[in-house]
């Protein structure tokens, strides 16, 4: 195995899963982050981001995630994150145990229905009985939104759930569904790195890119040092770089009601 997978798998189950923390790791804020993609990919993009934010900050930060989505869900629920990176926040059942600080930056997101571009399926209806991926019950654009357009039009399907959206567009390549339902900007990704040719059934309204939120405990000269950070990475010659290689536009500014349309999607479905 090259030596660079095993020092990603080593960062994964050292510090993405969660765990007993040391001594030393106990000293470090807790920063979770949402189950979007495999704990290897989700370390090659996150640990060298952390890195930066505690670098410029001086407050030592440590990634964790759960194996699945409900548990890092769960873990978020007991508080156990002091910062984290996911809009699971705006279901029911977590609103207002958290507070958003900044989101990833760059245009706002869809939820989107693909298909294979060669596929005979057209529109919506065409989905009627038919196999679609997705996330997981508690992805937002990737689940909740395409339902309820679904849901709306009385088209009833089948629904497979894959772990993550990297799952559900895998599924989807080997044919093993029929439609995948995922977030726009991973799909885009997606389909450049693994080559994939689709067609769009379905593109929701626009949401606000994932958020980076706080827990109260976390002291207010912190949260503000972190939310500093991140939204000055854009600006920063030394975050440029680091920037380049996660494809991403950097973090901006963002609060509590730019996700109000999150909270009523969720609603809807009962969440």
């Amino acid at each position: 195995m090259p030596k660079r997978v095993l020092t990603l798998l080593a960062l994964c189950f050292g510090f993405l899963l969660a765990g007993p923390a040391s001594a030393t790791e106990s000293r470090a804020l807790v920063f979770g982050v949402l189950n979007q993609q495999s704990p290897l990919l989700t370390a090659e993009r996150w640990n060298p981001l952390l890195q930066y934010l505690t670098e410029v900050t001086g407050i030592p930060l440590q990634m964790k995630m759960g194996r699945t989505v409900q548990e890092t869900d769960a873990m978020m629920g007991r508080g156990e994150f002091d910062f984290a990176y996911t809009n699971h926040n705006f279901q029911k059942e977590f609103d207002g145990l958290y507070r958003v600080i900044a989101r990833w930056g760059g245009d706002p997101i869809r939820g989107v229905i693909a298909v294979p571009a060669d596929s005979p399926l057209q529109s919506l209806k065409d989905l009627e009985g038919r196999r679609i991926a997705y996330p997981s019950e508690e992805a937002f654009v990737a689940y909740a939104v395409p339902r309820v357009a679904l849901d709306s039009g009385g088209i009833r399907s089948e629904a497979v759930f894959a772990g993550n959206q990297e799952g559900a567009l895998a599924q989807l390549k080997a044919r093993q569904v029929d439609a995948a339902a995922v977030n726009s900007r991973f799909l885009a990704q997606y389909a450049e790195r693994e080559g994939l040719l689709y067609r769009l059934l379905f593109v929701s309204e626009e949401f606000a890119e994932l958020p980076v939120i706080v827990h109260p405990r976390v002291p207010r000269d912190k949260a503000e040092a972190i939310r500093r950070a991140l939204t000055g990475m854009q600006h920063d010659p030394r975050a440029v770089p680091l920037l380049q290689k996660i494809k991403s536009p950097g973090f901006e500014p963002a609060g509590e009601r730019d996700y109000d349309n999150v909270r009523r999607i969720y609603r809807k479905i009962g969440q």
